[in-house]
């Protein structure tokens, strides 16, 4: 990934992008939005704190100084462990947020490059490169889906792939394509879906010949044995832990039967860029950028049907997948991600619009579009920037909250009021407290550890009492006893309303307000009886 910014300085010269002003703009644009992966300390990721946490644990189990390996167990054979891999090579020289962020900026720039290699690919219109740079900070991003985001470039990569293969079948493609099935494997398992479904899919648009098809599906035939052996691997060694409701219960749900199911035709838009509709202007910016190719009178590709199969997936996936399925909540939610950079390969430049006998208002009619989304994307770019400067300000007093801590202990998170002010993002902080297992060596619940996919899991017989699902909404509602509570000697409490002064009651143990801050509270518990 660390090749992005050369593949990023060939863009094409022969169109309005392509021009040397477009390309150092263009160039500069994406090496400067790598900043904002840098600008807060720990980034308003929702689920960045348990992907931190987990890479942390990983390295004192290897090291053979984790305080918890009677606890948990290290998990090799997972799909994520590319993201994982990664930041925990890093996390010998580095901190772990800062290995994390390093991998997070090294895949947005290796998203847009694989946008524009697709887009060379396809012989696409070059002006709609832009297109491919705030796609990234979309839901997925603000969401903090680490691993995830990691496997989105790979599977653009494999796309192209992909289809040199399905035009031009040989053994050398064959193999390469099957290697980079396997990476992507195990970089993330719907990504995996989604591009393998879309390879496979090229085939039949090169050749209509049955033993051609036959042989060309040979690296997918082994990549679904992969897929098949991991699921026989899961079921025969039971690693789904059961006997608890999940945040993705274990049928599959869509939100289309709710109240406001309809929402979902334009939350997928909104979810380009955004991930609630305090933000309606961006999707009144998605909306623009949509359009970008029709206002720069770009020419549709009727004559390749493959510049058409990713964008007719990305429609499936939009009407038809589910919201949550088989454990895995906020599904479809999370593809909007590669939707500009699909979208884009449909288009062509209009040889007539693009070329010097174009008529004067066409051509300004091109230059003013170009210009409108230069600025929105710089416009989109600073209103990030400066909402991450704004958080890392707000969550300058958690610091005096973790310093008030003893490392290595159990703690666990009471989050009432996961929404930030700053970062439209319901669940924000849903999973904060978790800087403290990945930056103190302390354990706190609830723990990703108890997902199928994460690279440490909880041991069969040590799964504690609290589990993923919807937690009390007001702390009126916390049970001691319910939660195991003197398990814990630290609780994280965030909270925008006072809390009630019962909150801790029991029969068991002292518990003491250690330390308060604007909107967080830390509690611990003292002697027990």
């Amino acid at each position: 990934m660390n090749t992005a910014p050369a593949s990023l300085a060939s863009l094409d010269r022969d169109q309005g992008a392509g021009t040397w002003l477009g390309q150092i703009l263009f160039i500069g644009t994406v090496l400067l939005a790598g900043a904002l992966f840098w600008i807060a300390p720990r980034p308003p990721m929702g689920d960045l704190p348990q992907h931190a946490a987990q890479v942390a644990l990983l390295h004192d189990l290897v090291n053979g100084t984790s305080p918890w390996a009677d606890l948990v167990r290290a998990n090799y054979f997972t799909p994520y462990l590319l993201g994982y891999g990664l930041a925990f090579v890093l996390s010998f020289v580095m901190p772990v947020v800062s290995a994390m962020k390093l991998f997070l900026m090294l895949a947005f720039y290796a998203y847009v490059a694989a946008g524009v290699a697709l887009r060379k690919e396809y012989e696409a219109d070059a002006r709609l490169d832009w297109l491919y740079v705030p796609g990234f900070f979309g839901f997925a991003y603000q969401y903090g889906f680490y691993t995830y985001l990691l496997a989105v470039p790979v599977g653009l990569y494999f796309l192209l792939l992909a289809r040199r293969f399905a035009r031009a079948p040989g053994l050398g493609g064959g193999i390469g394509l099957t290697v980079a099935g396997v990476v992507l494997f195990f970089s993330h398992g719907l990504v995996f879906l989604f591009a393998c479904a879309i390879g496979a899919a090229f085939i039949p648009c090169f050749t209509r010949q049955p033993a051609r098809i036959v042989r060309a599906l040979v690296p997918y035939v082994l990549l679904g044995a992969l897929a098949l052996g991991y699921m026989l691997y899961v079921r025969s060694n039971d690693l789904v832990i059961q006997g608890a409701a999940t945040q993705a219960s274990s049928g599959v749900t869509w939100d289309w039967t709710g109240p406001f199911g309809w929402h979902r035709v334009y939350n997928f838009v909104l979810y380009t860029l955004a991930t609630e509709m305090k933000d309606a202007y961006f999707l009144l910016g998605a909306v623009f950028m949509l359009a970008a190719p029709w206002l720069l009178r770009a020419k549709l590709n009727d004559r390749d049907p493959t510049a058409w199969l990713p964008m007719l997936a990305m429609v499936l996936v939009w009407f038809c997948a589910p919201s949550d399925a088989l454990g895995i909540a906020l599904l479809y939610q999370r593809f909007p991600i590669f939707l500009l950079p699909l979208y884009a390969l449909m288009f062509q430049a209009d040889p007539a619009t693009a070329s010097r006998a174009a008529s004067p208002s066409h051509t300004r009619r091109a230059w003013l579009t170009q210009l409108m989304i230069v600025l929105f994307c710089w416009s989109y770019l600073g209103v990030l920037a400066v909402r991450d400067h704004r958080f890392a300000v707000e969550n300058a007093p958690f610091e005096t909250l973790l310093s008030a801590t003893v490392p290595g202990q159990r703690a666990l998170s009471l989050i009432y009021a996961p929404e930030s002010p700053i970062i439209h993002n319901l669940w924000t902080y849903h999973t904060y407290p978790l800087w403290y297992q990945a930056e103190r060596h302390g354990f706190v619940d609830f723990n990703f550890a108890f997902f199928l996919p994460q690279i440490v899991r909880f041991r069969p017989d040590r799964v504690p009492v609290v589990r993923p699902g919807p937690q009390e909404s007001s702390a009126e509602g916390f049970d001691w006893h319910a939660v195991d509570g003197r398990a814990y000697r630290y609780f994280f409490v965030r909270h925008t309303a006072p809390l009630p002064a019962t909150l801790f009651k029991n029969d068991e143990c002292e518990v003491v307000l250690v330390k308060e801050v604007p909107d967080w509270s830390l509690f611990e518990r003292r002697a027990c009886h």
